[in-house]
């Protein structure tokens, strides 16, 4: 999988419900990309930690596997819809062959 960045995750937070008129800070995006990226086993940088030392980042891991789950399916959505475009190009192709 390629690496995600920050903007497209931020996209993302914004279209879901919940966030609909709750303000999207650019850090949540920043830790939701970072387990993304490297999984959720992975401390986080010094920058990307909060500020209490008993804090825990469930809602952020939560995110990070509900953006892969829809990472998988747009990409599953793709492979359909290019399955059916090329059916299509044989189905005319087919069709041509036939009328010539």
């Amino acid at each position: 999988m390629r690496k995600v960045t920050v903007k497209k995750i931020r996209e993302w937070l914004k279209s879901l419900d919940e966030n609909k008129w709750r303000k999207t800070y650019n850090v949540d995006a920043k830790r939701v990309a970072h387990f993304v990226n490297f999984g959720e086993g992975v401390d986080l940088s010094g920058s990307l930690q909060k500020k209490s030392k008993d804090a825990n980042y469930n809602r952020e891991i939560k995110l990070a596997e509900k953006y892969i789950k829809h990472i998988k399916e747009m990409e599953k959505n793709r492979k359909n819809v290019k399955m059916n475009e090329s059916s299509l190009r044989e189905f005319i192709k087919n069709k041509i062959r036939d009328l010539i």
